[in-house]
């Protein structure tokens, strides 16, 4: 009875080991640092989604999320949402954010996001209100708990026959982000510097907004 248990014990003992080996290799199958996108990719980070001298959002085709992480802690977040009108299509409401800063990679393997808080933007578009377009500064720390990758043999809107890095990020409470594929590398980006108080200073473009 007592070998039973014992052998029982061992079973699961290095069950657990195998996962937690199984999980680590899933998640290093590549170098976090380039640009991932959602879906269609339409969605990406640098001056094709935001430019921050004029200090515009270049609408996509179709909504999606993309981030872009450096080897050396900086990191870039585009989103581009919508929720849809039941009653008025036209009527639909969105909103495009952008930030960027630093990021930690700790040793539990979650990730944090510091972004530099003068420089986030977020546009909120609504045809059927008063204003139908409003800016704003955009800053909101963000912690991924979770996230891993894996070779994706048959990604979402690529060709057959097109494999890809896929990317799997978790929200705070637990819940998936729409899944990224690496779109970039190196990562597509802009300055990994506080933008309104060094490059654009720099170059007499402006002061801090």
């Amino acid at each position: 009875m007592l070998s039973s248990v014992v052998g029982n014990i061992l079973v699961v003992a290095s069950l657990a080991v195998a996962s937690v080996t199984a999980q680590t290799t899933f998640q290093n199958v590549t170098s976090l640092m380039g640009t991932w996108s959602s879906g269609s990719q339409n969605v990406t980070t640098g001056l094709e989604f935001f430019n921050p001298i004029t200090q515009e959002f270049t609408l996509p085709a179709t909504a999606g999320i993309s981030y872009s992480f450096t080897d050396d802690g900086f990191f870039e977040q585009s989103k581009y949402q919508f929720t849809s009108n039941p009653v008025t299509n036209r009527c639909f409401k969105a909103s495009l954010v952008w930030q960027h800063g630093t990021y930690t990679l700790h040793s539990n393997g979650s990730i944090t996001l510091l972004p530099f808080p003068a420089d986030g933007y977020v546009q909120v578009l609504d045809p059927c209100a008063a204003q139908t377009s409003s800016i704003y500064h955009y800053s909101e720390f963000e912690l991924i708990p979770t996230w891993y990758q894996f070779q994706d043999n048959h990604p979402g809107f690529m060709p057959a026959g097109t494999t890809a890095y896929a990317l799997q990020l978790h929200q705070f409470d637990g819940q998936k982000m729409p899944l990224m594929w690496l779109r970039n590398r190196p990562p597509n980006m802009l300055p990994t510097k506080q933008l309104f108080q060094q490059v654009l200073n720099d170059a007499g473009a402006g002061t801090t907004q």
